[in-house]
């Protein structure tokens, strides 16, 4: 069940006009999607380029433009795409785009990040369908193919999708982000791509979720995933990722609860609304004080000085929208119906100038106003 916005802001107007503000502020004429922050932490670093593209913000576009039906800008940004980052041996896009010591752009990391390259697919597999044209759904499977090899592993007689092409040979464990994982976009795959078990991908996906969530190494959990998890290769079990915040519940892992909901939404999953209805911390904190911090460790304790991000509502609602509708209606108004701004005619979420809180409200908005639709599913 979805929840509604004030009747004077409807979705379709906020998607619309958050996506020309996203457009101006974030997007170049040629198509290249600039992040002006930080990639990770989002503040200013010496250690990181003041601006840069990534891949995952390449797809993050092309996934909106097909959605509110922008057929220019989705060509004008798949088409530098293609030019700058699909610059591998393979299909697979090269993730960080980002500018050297005298200031030239270039490929700046060619390793492959398997959620922007699953994104990039499904957006031209959504693409093909809503313009019926066949030329984006060969893209799309040629973009799979290359998924499946240099990406999922078979281990023990489980699928798995790696972090990236550099996850699979990883010791001593298989490297999981469990935020990349998609089970509702493996079901389209699996339509579009019959040579490759796409299904069992999105089945055993539950099943590594519900391991890093509850299962993460001796550290007793609530029920929140993890930023990064590591697959023991001998037993299968779970344990913290050697990286800096991998067992906390932030900037990657919140974006779980939308992942899994719109399986939820679209396919009626009973995994997916089962692991939702598990993982009910979230929805304790709301009741209890009526707000919700952007991270939270695996024991569910906050460190330092806890904050609200839009970012993260637009992710945790996910988490409302298939076990609580009436607080996800709450949640909306309250935090990201109240983090939309205007200024000098142009519409933005949270800061105007942080990219990641201008797409995750985004995609939070659409998918609990009931405006995320499945485009490979009518056509």
């Amino acid at each position: 069940m979805a929840c509604s916005p004030p009747q004077l802001l409807t979705a379709p107007s906020l998607l619309a006009s958050t996506w020309r503000g996203y457009q101006r502020d974030f997007i170049t004429t040629e198509g290249q999607v600039l992040n002006p922050l930080a990639f990770s932490g989002w503040f200013r670093s010496e250690h990181v380029p003041h601006m840069q593209t990534t891949s995952e913000g390449q797809a993050y576009a092309l996934l909106r433009a097909v959605w509110v039906g922008d057929r220019m800008q989705f060509d004008r940004v798949w088409q530098w795409t293609r030019e700058h980052l699909q610059v591998r041996p393979d299909h697979l896009l090269a993730w960080l785009w980002a500018p050297d010591e005298n200031d030239i752009w270039r490929v700046a990391s060619a390793g492959s990040a398997s959620d922007a390259d699953e994104d990039l697919a499904l957006a031209l597999i959504f693409a093909g369908h809503r313009w019926h044209n066949p030329e984006y759904l060969l893209q799309a499977r040629a973009i799979l193919d290359d998924i499946w090899r240099a990406e999922v592993v078979l281990n023990r007689g489980t699928y798995y999708l790696t972090a990236g092409d550099w996850a699979p040979g990883y010791w001593p464990g298989i490297v999981v982000n469990p935020s990349y994982l998609a089970p509702y976009a493996y079901r389209i795959f699996a339509k579009e791509d019959p040579g490759h078990p796409w299904a069992e991908l999105a089945d055993s996906s539950y099943r590594v979720l519900r391991s890093c969530t509850w299962a993460l190494g001796a550290t007793e959990g609530v029920g929140l995933p993890p930023n990064w998890c590591l697959i023991d290769r001998v037993n299968g079990h779970a344990s913290p990722f050697a990286s800096p915040e991998g067992d906390v519940y932030g900037y990657d892992a919140f974006r779980v609860m939308w992942r899994v909901a719109v399986d939820a939404v679209w396919y009626h999953s009973p995994a997916a609304r089962r692991y939702l209805e598990d993982s009910d911390y979230l929805r304790r904190r709301w009741a209890r004080q009526g707000w919700l911090a952007a991270e939270y460790h695996h024991d569910g304790t906050t460190a330092y000085k806890p904050w609200e991000d839009p970012s993260a509502y637009g992710c945790d609602i996910g988490n409302f929208v298939v076990t609580d509708p009436r607080a996800a209606l709450t949640l909306m108004q309250e935090k990201l119906m109240a983090s939309y701004h205007t200024e000098s005619g142009l519409a933005y979420w949270g800061a105007r100038w942080n990219y990641y809180q201008q797409n995750w409200a985004w995609f939070g908005v659409a998918l609990a106003s009931g405006e995320l639709q499945n485009l490979a599913a009518s056509s």
